[in-house]
């Protein structure tokens, strides 16, 4: 039994990946394709090596920060192990060091005065180191007087200058590679919000432990999946200029939450000091930009298994209008839920010092996504079901109907009816009710999908020998005695 209750459980979240595990990758999505708008700047591979620096020191297991968006002057853009780093992608070595310096001076240096990491291109790393050693022997970095201190102040990026200009592009290998690193770390998150999430709503459901951690494991793979394919898309329709067309509708949004509501949600999503004002609707539109994306993108993705079915002829066309309206509503939902629940949660976190504010958000945005989600797609499901009937429901009228009438030539008892309908019960899955209404005679498809377990019961009745004559005239007889 509990291999069935397994795959029941399977088939019903068959292709619904979890709503708060999509969401959380697409709020993480969205927050990554706000940084890539500079991609599209005249410096643009600049932004881009830095992000794509960054990834790979993250998945190289070193604790990796951005910082650079705060734009603090002659800040560190990054910071590894505890090492602040500056991110100079020029197009020679030389340009890359002479971008440190103003006036004759050094300007970039820790807080006791050292100087600062500079990272450079790979390929420009020797040109760069000689062109710093020239600036110490002119006296021109504070503090440093021994010019071999050039190769502990430069520092070798993980990208040739060429390539941090092909991250920045649409359709470049380069480009594909940094999306899949950031949907790989993306993914893993999502799996373990959607995991944990599936685990203890199947426990609290009444599932065993077993059956809870399988469902959970199903269901994480489902929405790190999604997670994946909607940040490399996404992050591929940005370069191609996504986020630009929807530039005038998610400024009139913005404008339309207004100024308060809009800092609000600038301040949550978004790393550094808090912002206000035309910043905070400017930093909104765009954060509204990632969102429409990443939402779009993910709707498409978790509807392609069933757009695939409606072309094999698995599924009916108002099957797959009905799915994707259903799809569409939860991450509708869903996302709203987040950004209510993110906006409460930082609030809490804010009041709370020891919850703090990126804790409160995270937690206050996977709830939020869980109640908007499901409360959305229960809603929308009643309503399409009182106005489209689901290919499943259609299939299994026409088993009832088959079944009757076999009831009836077969002249089935009551508990025979029980031992069919059992079997029945294992073998009506999602995917055989599919085979169903793709095949040219769904009526002979329920006729063979019952035929088998009829068959069985049938056999296994007690064998009747024929009635005597001299039996029949007993029985006759004693109908008249009870009757006189």
């Amino acid at each position: 039994m509990k291999k069935q209750e397994f795959l029941k459980e399977l088939e019903r979240i068959e292709h619904k990946a979890d709503t708060s595990g999509v969401i959380y990758g697409n709020i993480s999505t969205a927050s990554i394709t706000y940084g890539m708008d500079k991609f599209q700047t005249l410096r643009g591979h600049s932004f881009a090596a830095e992000r794509a620096n960054h990834i790979t020191d993250k998945l190289s297991g070193k604790k990796a920060e951005l910082v650079g968006d705060t734009n603090e002057k002659n800040g560190a853009d990054r910071i590894v192990n505890g090492v602040s780093i500056q991110s100079k992608y020029c197009r020679t070595g030389s340009k890359c060091i002479s971008e440190c310096f103003e006036n004759g001076k050094f300007k970039y240096k820790n807080s006791d005065g050292s100087p600062m990491k500079i990272e450079v291109p790979s390929d420009l790393y020797e040109d760069a180191v000689q062109a710093m050693k020239n600036r110490i022997a002119k006296g021109e970095v504070q503090g440093v007087t021994n010019v071999s201190e050039a190769e502990n102040i430069v520092c070798k990026g993980h990208y040739t200058y060429e390539q941090a200009k092909n991250i920045a592009k649409f359709g470049k290998v380069d480009s594909l590679a940094f999306d899949m690193k950031n949907g790989s770390i993306i993914a893993k998150q999502a799996m373990g919000v959607s995991a944990s999430i599936s685990f203890a709503v199947s426990l609290w459901n009444g599932e065993d432990f077993d059956i809870a951690l399988k469902t959970a494991a199903f269901s994480g793979l489902q929405a790190g999946g999604t997670a994946f394919a909607v940040t490399v898309l996404s992050g591929q329709l940005c370069r191609a200029g996504a986020n630009r067309l929807l530039v005038g509708s998610s400024e009139a949004i913005a404008n339309m939450l207004g100024s308060k509501a809009s800092a609000t949600l600038a301040n949550v999503f978004r790393s550094g000091t808090n912002i206000y004002g035309a910043a905070a609707l400017k930093s909104t539109a765009k954060l509204l930009r990632g969102n429409i994306i990443t939402g779009t993108v993910s709707i498409i993705v978790l509807s392609s298994i069933d757009i695939m079915k409606m072309f094999r002829g698995r599924i009916s066309k108002k099957q797959l209008f009905k799915n994707l309206t259903v799809t569409t509503s939860s991450i509708a939902g869903g996302t709203s839920g987040w950004i209510a629940g993110a906006s409460t949660g930082a609030a809490i976190g804010s009041t709370f010092p020891i919850i703090g504010t990126a804790v409160g958000a995270t937690v206050g945005g996977i709830v939020g996504s869980f109640a908007g989600g499901t409360i959305a797609s229960k809603s929308t499901n009643a309503v399409m079901n009182l106005l489209i009937e689901d290919d499943a429901e259609a299939m299994v009228k026409i088993v009832e109907t088959t079944f009757v009438e076999m009831v009836q030539n077969y002249l089935l008892n009551e508990k025979e009816i029980e031992t069919v309908l059992e079997a029945l019960q294992k073998k009506l899955t999602g995917s055989v009710l599919q085979d169903m209404y793709a095949s040219n005679d769904r009526e002979k498809f329920a006729s063979n999908l019952l035929l088998d377990d009829v068959e069985t019961v049938v056999k296994n009745r007690k064998k009747i020998q024929a009635i005597r004559n001299n039996d029949l005239l007993l029985g006759l007889k004693y109908i008249l005695e009870e009757l006189c």
